[in-house]
């Protein structure tokens, strides 16, 4: 059957007769949000009880000749049930997953709000940088040979092998940006020389970048939520939500802790190109950038205190393993940042932070710090050893782009 708001709320009865109370009056709606999904609510008009059911076509919902299958529905059910086990507070409920129609049927996350909008919106958010620190911790390095075992994992990764998704980022991300041949890269006027030079003709770049892919491919370290960015983290006073790892797979752990990264530099920019000047932008800022440090060193601790906990690996326990393991996933991390960076202003897939920037000046200059943090991320990963040197390389841009 066909999944639409007329049909859904008997296909929710029907599948879940104990969910909504006798004689439940139940409204429908639509809430999707994304260029693959359907998304819907469906609700108790006099309760206010209600359920998300998210429905997967074999199709792309904004080009529907594009066939990607439906084998991303059971993997983001199965993923969306292992994140739960070891994050709780974190990670939606799943109530039922319908093979047969591609549906998944889980908790109504009400009173959250979407990350990214609220960014955009100058909040702030606390516990942010602890929630998705615990989240990578335990859901990235917590799959890892080091903890679940090698023979185990091996088996995972055949299980969430995930090709249809991953060719999606490998050509939106890892490819398209670099190239002038497509039609729907574009920046602002003002920019698209620099892009030329710096972006289409630099032979370094693309050199690292397809180190980047190369790694993307090959580096199955753990099993990662493959698309971790502000628009898939929900959030409310002192609670965060993680959605949507319909992407996931078993790739490099700093893809994902990148993509959170560079996603929060794109609310850094919105914040430094929008907001009046004055100490509420000069504290929002401030919060924002602590946010990127915090995340990095909490993860990074947390990260090391599981590994000493939990590995079954003898060789992959002592410090010196951990330093090297750490640093290496912070190596891959900011390329991925970078990648992220470049694509979301170049490619194809923009983002609110960026495009709500009505003032075409103001957004030509978020569009350049972005693109040049992105660069020297990718070109030199080496020079950003803590979280903090994320920091001093806004900052020296936000401050140059004043001068």
């Amino acid at each position: 059957m066909t999944i639409n708001k007329e049909n859904l709320a008997e296909y929710v009865l029907r599948n879940l007769p104990d969910f909504f109370e006798d004689g439940a009056v139940l409204k429908t709606s639509e809430l999707s949000d994304g260029n693959i999904n359907y998304v819907f609510r469906v609700e108790d008009e006099s309760t206010g009880r209600s359920l998300i059911v998210k429905h997967a076509e074999d199709t792309l919902r904004v080009n529907t000749s594009r066939h990607i299958g439906f084998e991303r529905s059971r993997i983001e059910c199965d993923v969306l049930k292992m994140h739960r086990e070891c994050c709780p507070k974190l990670i939606p409920e799943v109530y039922l997953y319908d093979e047969k129609e591609h549906n998944i049927i889980m908790e109504d996350m009400k009173g959250y709000e979407n990350l990214r909008y609220e960014l955009c919106a100058h909040k702030v958010f606390p516990g942010l940088a602890g929630d998705v620190a615990e989240f990578c911790a335990k859901a990235l390095i917590g799959t890892t040979d080091m903890i679940v075992g090698a023979e185990k994992k091996k088996e995972l990764v055949k299980h969430f092998t995930n090709p249809k998704l991953c060719e999606i980022t490998e050509r939106h991300v890892l490819t398209e940006p670099y190239w002038d041949d497509l039609d729907d890269n574009s920046v602002t006027p003002e920019n698209e020389e620099f892009v030329r030079t710096h972006i289409y003709d630099y032979d370094l770049l693309h050199a690292k970048v397809g180190m980047l892919k190369s790694t993307f491919e090959t580096k199955a370290q753990a099993l990662l939520h493959g698309d971790l960015h502000t628009g898939s983290i929900f959030v409310k006073e002192n609670a965060t939500c993680i959605l949507d790892p319909e992407f996931a797979f078993y790739g490099p752990i700093g893809y994902d802790t990148g993509n959170f990264i560079a996603n929060m530099i794109f609310a850094y920019a919105n914040a430094a190109y929008t907001m009046e000047e004055g100490s509420e932008k000069e504290a929002y800022l401030k919060w924002v950038l602590s946010t990127i440090e915090e995340f990095c060193e909490l993860f990074r601790s947390k990260a090391i205190e599981l590994i000493k906990e939990k590995s079954t690996d003898r060789m992959m326990k002592n410090d010196e393993f951990c330093k090297i393991c750490l640093d290496d996933i912070f190596k891959d991390q900011t390329g991925f940042a970078g990648t992220e960076l470049i694509r979301r202003i170049v490619g194809t897939s923009k983002v609110k932070d960026i495009t709500s920037i009505d003032d075409e000046k103001a957004r030509a200059k978020a569009e350049m710090l972005c693109m040049k943090a992105g660069i020297l991320f990718v070109t030199k990963p080496e020079e950003i050893k803590r979280g903090k040197d994320y920091i001093k390389v806004l900052t020296s841009l936000y401050t140059k782009s004043n001068m």
